[in-house]
């Protein structure tokens, strides 16, 4: 039976984006699980009297139902190499799994701290991050993305970020990018140069 997982920002004993968190939690086990009764992460996740006031990454593990709940210190680890990276057509990742295995793969085989996956041309993600361009004006995110994550959805109804597709051609047109996910923000996110990108191209 698959395992999905949510990574969940607690910072000062808040829930960041919980609501975005459920939403994707809940048209999961639809998909998945049809019958599955309705489940509050909510109400599941309690935060104990000890917690600081520190970053934790909230990790729950779930199927038809939650199997487990781990509060996790976490701290951004800095990127320092990071380049293009192509990957088959058959690489799909509607839900989020558990498992990634074939991330882990892809990061062996480099030797490169993170990767831009490119899927037929087309910027997709970062290996657990999704990515945001600036063309000078506005931030971009790709349309193409594999993963749809509660940051950039939520940027991206904050009006902060666009949706645009992007090819490995367009990147000259970019100043810079970040990765972002449910554990760094748009400011917590490192910014790098385009240029560490074209230089992979």
């Amino acid at each position: 039976m698959f395992q999905f997982i949510e990574s969940i920002c607690c910072l000062n004993r808040e829930l960041r984006n919980i609501d975005l968190h459920q939403e994707r939690f809940e048209r999961t086990r639809a998909d998945v699980f049809p019958n599955a009764p309705f489940m509050s992460l909510i109400e599941a996740i309690q935060i104990p009297d000890e917690l600081s006031n520190d970053k934790y990454k909230v990790r729950v593990i779930y199927g038809k139902e939650i199997e487990s709940i781990e509060f996790i210190p976490y701290e951004i680890k800095e990127i320092n190499t990071i380049q293009l990276h192509k990957i088959g057509n058959e690489i799909t990742y509607e839900f989020k799994y558990a498992d990634r295995w074939f991330f882990d793969e892809y990061i062996k085989e480099t030797g490169c701290d993170d990767l831009v996956l490119v899927r037929a041309n087309y910027i997709t993600d970062a290996i657990y991050s999704n990515l945001i361009f600036f063309n000078g004006i506005e931030w971009h995110t790709p349309t193409t993305s594999l993963l749809q994550g509660t940051m950039r959805e939520s940027l991206l109804r904050e009006g902060k970020i666009l949706e645009k597709n992007i090819k490995t051609r367009d990147l000259k047109n970019y100043y810079s990018f970040k990765r972002i996910n449910s554990m760094m923000n748009f400011d917590e996110a490192q910014t790098f140069d385009i240029q560490v990108l074209l230089d992979s191209l």
